[in-house]
């Protein structure tokens, strides 16, 4: 049950987080998305559901970077 907790959820926050310290939405989906894919392609996942939730977190944080514009903010 955790496993999903978490593929639902950290995949997201790692997009939000990674375009914030990058200040670019699409270099911050793709290092999530290699995170995520390198899991994968060791064997770090239980079940196809996992991957599934994970693609979709990944799109829901790129979406949330998106219109709340978390890439363009400046924070000092």
């Amino acid at each position: 049950m955790i496993w999903y907790i978490l593929a639902s959820f950290l995949p997201a926050i790692m997009v939000i987080m990674f375009s914030m310290m990058i200040k670019n939405k699409y270099t911050g989906l793709a290092l999530a998305a290699l995170v995520i894919g390198v899991s994968v392609y060791k064997g770090f996942f239980h079940s196809e559901m996992i991957v599934f939730l994970d693609t979709l977190s990944l799109m829901l944080g790129y979406f949330a970077v998106d219109q709340l514009k978390l890439d363009q903010t400046i924070h000092y």
